[in-house]
């Protein structure tokens, strides 16, 4: 059975197409697309170590990035989670594809951020005025200068890594609260 989202206090409950009723028991696959999400996360948020600043083209775990990617979520979920794996180019292709959302947007900005591309991360932060994720514009660019210098002159930067975090978590929690 899938769970479908409803505006019920009770989940609307309908057969999964890989299950088979036979008499009284039904035989087969019992989904719900709510737990898929919530192992995803699950698994994603319980890393040993922080991610890096800049993951390059190392997703952090290559077998979610299908499971991410046929989740019953919102674009704007899945391309948070993809982001929460390191997973940068799928999370670009749907950022770019809602460019002028606020959310997109916001998205784009921090994958640009984490791919080390300041100039085209700092045009995005031009689109996007105001997200309840962010405390202030201001802030969020004093971060991304920050990113930046630690890039080019090098030191332990395990406290931007720290804030990252929880900006991606704040992210993914956010999407997947306010984007149906």
């Amino acid at each position: 059975m899938l769970l479908t989202r409803t505006t019920s206090a009770f989940p609307v409950r309908r057969l999964d197409p890989r299950t088979r009723r036979t008499g009284n028991t039904l035989r087969g696959v019992i989904t719900s697309h709510m737990s898929s999400t919530d192992e995803i996360v699950s698994q994603l948020f319980s890393r040993p170590s922080l991610p890096p600043l800049e993951p390059g083209t190392n997703v952090y775990a290559p077998e979610l990035t299908p499971k991410i990617a046929k989740l019953r979520e919102h674009k704007f979920v899945v391309a948070a989670l993809h982001l929460a794996n390191d997973d940068i180019h799928h999370a670009h292709l749907i950022a770019q594809d809602n460019e002028g959302d606020p959310t997109a947007d916001l998205l784009h900005a921090t994958l640009h951020r984490r791919e080390g591309d300041y100039w085209n991360l700092k045009y995005w932060w031009s689109h996007v005025e105001s997200h309840p994720t962010i405390r202030k514009i201001s802030d969020a660019k004093s971060f991304v200068d920050a990113c930046e210098d630690i890039n080019k002159r090098g030191g332990d930067d395990t406290p931007l890594r720290q804030r990252q975090w929880e900006e991606l978590r704040a992210l993914v929690e956010w999407t997947r609260k306010n984007c149906h």
